[in-house]
């Protein structure tokens, strides 16, 4: 939806918002597909191939917006979920390699690059205030000409390039006993973006970080001794040390998995990969745990205080059960608190499902035919934006609640052709109307499914992704117009 300047260029603002729209209409991240005409795809490529157009421009502006929302949310406590995104281009592996072209990743696959997103929710209901964070990266690109056999051989962190010379004590040493925070790597995107949203976000918005297993490291679960009004909640993936009374150890899921059951529920599970959905019963024990740092002396902090919550299902023959270790600097001695880090990681799935929506049975952003590493990240930085837009409206309306204003999602000139539109929805002789209040985020989805083609009946599935495109197109359609003919809006 339309956004203020960011390339200080009317033509290149003007073209963004088209590229961002056609997307968004079509579902796909393919510029060929996307875009309607000849001269609409030409406009496209010009726009990404722009030398005053980069993915930090774009990221800047996400960023500001949901600073501007979290305030306009009234939000005091949010949940950040962090996860980083591969993507791989098998369709053009094969056609660089043949024109010796350059290469787009490592040089081991050779294929895509990697995006980390942060993005920040409401803590009570999982709603999307926008991104705190988005970073889009490959590694050093390499003609194909000047790859060492060295970096693709199957041993190859026994080769010379995985060791460095110590800059303060002269000796050499195995990379990977450098900290992390002083890595260009993907580990420390994830320290870096945790630190930048506590920064951005107002001092009194309290923050909690929660990480799937790739974010158990041990910097980040110290990260709340370092800030004020962070926390964290971790899944555990490293089998750490717990120290013990008498200078006694433990084995970290050997420990937690022996602790006693404090409560027994059901939690539903949702479809995966070969995975039915299904309701799970499961086992809660929680409890205090000091941890010790790794054996590399790299980390100031010796050991750090946490909390865990396990969560194990018993479950029948066949079937992959539920195991959770969560890892929190929050306060956990209730199973009230304790099912509230269950629900706060539940919650987490959200970028999960946002990353599916951007890959191949979303937005098709693997096929993306575009070569060139800087192109092919403005084209990605756009797709990011259009996707999480319409997934946005989505969750706004699945979490039906009322106190979200409309605002964060819509400009005030949408807002109006969304209130005609639910004047045209809400007819008298409409039996089932829009059941929300209206200026919430809510009531809005509720008219965009509508114009998406939804029938708001009750024996009619709920409105799917799909539907909220089509909706929000035709809103952008109308919206474009009036922007362009300075007239007042009309809706049918």
């Amino acid at each position: 939806m339309k956004t203020q300047s960011i390339f200080g260029d009317n033509r290149l603002d003007k073209e963004f918002v088209a590229l961002v729209t056609q997307m968004s209409t079509n579902g796909s991240a393919v510029i060929n597909r996307s875009s309607p005409s000849a001269s609409d795809k030409k406009a496209a490529y010009r726009f990404i191939n722009n030398d005053k157009v980069t993915p930090e421009k774009i990221e800047k502006i996400l960023v500001n917006q949901t600073n501007t929302n979290v305030r306009q949310m009234g939000l005091k406590e949010v949940l950040v979920a962090q996860d980083t995104m591969e993507i791989v281009r098998e369709n053009i592996l094969d056609r660089l390699k043949k024109h010796g072209r350059t290469v787009l990743e490592c040089v081991r696959t050779n294929k895509g690059m990697r995006s980390h997103s942060a993005i920040v929710m409401d803590a009570e209901n999982g709603v999307p205030a926008g991104f705190g964070s988005l970073r889009i990266w490959g590694r050093e690109p390499k003609p194909l000409a000047e790859v060492k056999e060295e970096d693709i051989r199957a041993d190859r962190k026994r080769q010379p390039s995985y060791y460095i010379k110590d800059p303060d004590t002269g000796r050499i040493r195995y990379k990977y006993n450098i900290p992390i925070t002083d890595r260009d790597s993907e580990s420390g995107r994830w320290i870096e973006a945790a630190r930048q949203i506590r920064k951005q976000l107002d001092p009194d918005v309290r923050i909690i970080m929660v990480q799937d297993r790739e974010g158990d490291m041990y910097p980040l679960l110290t990260l709340p001794s370092e800030y004020e009004n962070l926390d964290i909640v971790v899944r555990a993936a490293k089998n750490r040390v717990v120290l013990l009374p008498q200078g006694k150890t433990a084995n970290l899921f050997a420990y937690t998995a022996a602790a006693k059951v404090k409560d027994t529920y059901v939690i539903s599970v949702g479809k995966g990969p070969r995975k039915k959905a299904r309701n799970a019963k499961v086992e809660l024990r929680y409890g205090k745990i000091t941890i010790r740092r790794p054996h590399s002396p790299v980390y100031p902090q010796r050991t750090v205080e946490l909390y865990f919550v396990r969560v194990m299902e018993r479950a029948e023959k066949g079937v992959e059960p539920v195991d959770w270790l969560l890892l929190t600097s929050i306060r956990v001695e209730s199973v009230e608190a304790a099912r509230k880090i269950v629900s706060y990681y539940r919650k987490r799935w959200f970028i999960e499902d946002f990353h599916r929506l951007l890959k191949k049975k979303g937005f098709g952003i693997e096929d993306i035919q575009v070569e060139n590493p800087q192109a092919f990240a403005v084209n990605l930085a756009v797709c990011i934006k259009s996707a999480y837009e319409v997934a946005l409206v989505k969750k706004g309306y699945d979490s039906k609640d009322q106190t979200l204003p409309a605002t964060i999602a819509f400009t005030p000139l949408e807002l109006q052709i969304v209130s005609q539109l639910n004047d045209k929805f809400n007819s008298t002789k409409k039996i089932y109307r829009n059941p929300y209040e209206k200026g919430s985020l809510a009531w809005a989805a509720w008219a965009v499914a509508c114009e998406g083609g939804w029938s708001a009946m009750p024996s009619q599935p709920r409105p799917g992704i799909i539907t909220f495109k089509r909706g929000i197109d035709r809103i952008e359609n109308v919206y474009q117009y009036l922007l362009e003919t300075q007239s007042s809006p009309i809706c049918g």
